[in-house]
């Protein structure tokens, strides 16, 4: 064999073997998730994990009332769920599985639903595309309204409003839920990361959930890693980006 054979072999074998690596950092999407859901990401290094959760943590898509879009916002305390469905298919009890996922696998989250007797931090309100529209002025306003669904989905979408230190006060979750299971579950979980605190968009990052030009239905391995990095006590509500990027290194090694 010449050297140039033997070099060129070499190459072929190392590139060979990267594509392998790259595609053993992927898996089949969990068991339940939609029937096309995309397959699932499962490695990231420090530079994934940093530049996604300084997208997503920081800044919205109109997500939030009032206060600076640069800090951090989160819930302080056991976050209370009421879910009032209206429409004419009941996903009630879907959504509390969603939610479900959501607090036992990310076990910083202290959260459960709650009925009438409670104040509510979180309203999922579940209801038919005809009464999308109606749904969000009653709740938010005529105007704020028509100014929210001139920029967002109209299957879904999230508000939220945080106090002038960054505490989460409440979240106005709306949802579809006559438009099949596949698309009520992308909202259910693309709707809750944002009411928890994740209330940007990042539509060039290809693993999570938060990219508008994916349909997932399911809480991904990234997205967990982001809501565990939100919720780790170093993180504070209201902290600005310098304090929270000199604190990552650390809280991700931190992570399972």
């Amino acid at each position: 064999m010449r050297p140039f054979d033997l070099v060129f072999c070499i190459l072929a074998f190392i590139a060979y073997s990267e594509q392998g690596m790259a595609a053993s950092r992927m898996r089949p999407a969990p068991v339940g998730a939609p029937s096309g859901a995309p397959r699932e990401y499962t490695a990231f290094d420090e530079f994934d994990l940093t530049s996604g959760f300084l997208r997503l943590a920081f800044g919205s898509d109109m997500q939030r009332l009032g206060g600076s879009d640069d800090r951090i916002r989160k819930f302080d305390h056991r976050i209370a769920f009421r879910i009032s469905s209206s429409g004419h298919v009941d996903r009630s009890e879907m959504y509390k599985r969603v939610l479900d996922d959501f607090i036992v696998r990310v076990p910083r989250i202290d959260a459960a639903v709650v009925d009438t007797s409670t104040a509510p931090d979180v309203i999922v309100r579940l209801v038919d595309a005809k009464d999308f529209v109606s749904s969000l002025a009653a709740a938010l306003g005529d105007s704020t309204a028509s100014a929210f669904i001139n920029q967002t989905n109209p299957r879904c979408t999230t508000r939220s409003r945080a106090d002038e230190l960054g505490h989460l006060l409440r979240a106005d979750i709306f949802i579809v839920v006559d438009r099949g299971t596949d698309i009520f579950l992308d909202c259910a979980y693309h709707e809750t990361l944002h009411a928890l605190g994740l209330m940007n968009h990042a539509d060039d990052i290809p693993w999570t959930t938060l990219n508008q030009h994916r349909s997932v239905g399911y809480l991904s391995v990234y997205d967990r890693a982001m809501l565990q990095m939100l919720y780790d006590p170093k993180i504070r509500a209201g902290m600005n980006r310098l304090d929270v990027q000199m604190l990552l290194p650390q809280i991700i090694q931190g992570l399972d």
